[in-house]
This record gives C-alpha cells, structure tokens and sequence, in this order.
C-alpha cells in the first residue's frame, strides 16, 4: 500500500507545522473512522498517514516522522507492541503513540506503558475520548 502520502484536513498549530498522524491497522473499517475523527477536528496543515500491517507502520514511521501514531496490536508481520519498540529505537524521534486493541486486559496496558505507548484505547473506540487525547497532544505541540 503506497497511498499513504495524502494531505487531509486542516489545523492551526502555531508555528505552521505540519501535524502528521499515522493509522496503523489492518481493518479498512477502522482506518476509515479513525481518519474521520481526526478529520472531524478541523486541524490545519494534517496529514494523515496510513499503514496495514507492522512492518509498513516502521517504514513510514523512519520515513516519514509522523508526530502522533494509532496503533493496533493485531497486525500482520510485525504485531503493535513490536513496532512501539522498535519506533522507540528510531534516534532522534519521539512520537506520541498510542495504543489501539480489542483486548482490554490490565495486562494490555501495563505492556504497552513499559515498551514506551503514551496511551492506552480498547475497540470499539470512543470518538470523543480518543478526540481529547489528540487534542491535548497537539496543544503541547
């Protein structure tokens, strides 16, 4: 999937700067409503990025230095908490990420907060909530 390059939305950030969010997930359905809400937020200068599988989202991701990061756990080739670690290594780069997955288990968040997730969400999603959390991020970008 090479589409992953289009220009979305609109958000004011204060110095012009681009906003850039990658969606990793392997469900069309979800990509689609996930890039809904963000556009919902009528943020200037947003780029929405897309990834289905593991191993796409850490290319985009060295590529591409997407400030926020969606990201399910369940993902061919590269599951979510692996590529969390790895996007961890990448020098000089400190996405905010947050953590998408069906499973709601205690034990879920506890691993997503140790390899380094800044949030945690279960499926299905709350728009509202997951609304908060990106614009609390972008008022301390």
């Amino acid at each position: 999937m090479e589409n992953w390059g289009w220009l979305k939305g609109t958000m004011s950030l204060q110095d012009g700067h681009t906003f850039k969010v990658l969606i990793v997930d392997d469900e069309d359905l979800t990509r689609v409503l996930l890039t809904q809400v963000l556009e919902r937020l009528n943020l200037d200068n947003l780029v929405i990025l897309l990834a289905e599988d593991g191993e796409e989202a850490i290319q985009i991701a060295n590529e591409e230095r997407p400030d926020l990061i969606l990201l399910d756990v369940l993902l061919p080739k590269v599951n979510g908490y692996d590529v969390c670690r790895q996007v961890r290594l990448i020098p000089q780069y400190n996405p905010y990420i947050i953590i998408l997955t069906a499973r709601g288990h205690s034990g879920d968040r506890e691993r997503a907060e140790t390899i380094g997730a800044n949030g945690f969400m279960t499926k299905p999603f709350n728009p509202s909530l997951l609304s908060q959390q990106v614009l609390q991020f972008v008022d301390k970008v």
